[in-house]
């Protein structure tokens, strides 16, 4: 989550898609993401907790809260994101983009299990 949070510090577009869930990252929408990372003064992160879950492969929760400065004022965002681990990378699961996925498909993390057995419970979380 710090590196995530550094990356919109340094306007690392690059780093954010790639530590994001690789089925998701046609999804993100870079453009918007470059311009929030530029017109924002990024005033801290505060990670309140993160919890690691055991099993193939691992997944994790980081809670925390971001604060930043822009045109409109002073703003903090507190979350619960989820995380999978693939290929020994961790990769952030984005709530914000959808897919449609039924329980019994493949897990769009790559592990080569059903998606009910694996990141189900960590989509939108």
């Amino acid at each position: 989550m710090r590196s995530r949070y550094s990356a919109y510090v340094l306007g690392l577009i690059d780093y954010l898609v790639a530590t994001t869930l690789p089925a998701q990252q046609t999804g993100l929408d870079r453009q918007s993401i470059g311009n929030w990372s530029a017109q924002s003064t990024w005033l801290g992160l505060e990670v309140e907790s993160s919890e690691v879950f055991g099993g193939q492969p691992e997944h994790a929760f980081v809670t925390f809260t971001a604060r930043w400065h822009d045109d409109q004022g002073e703003h903090s965002h507190r979350e619960r994101s989820s995380f999978v681990q693939n290929t020994g990378r961790w990769y952030f699961i984005d709530p914000t983009v959808q897919m449609k996925l039924g329980r019994n498909d493949s897990c769009p993390c790559a592990s080569g299990q059903k998606f009910k057995k694996c990141c189900a419970a960590y989509f939108g979380a």
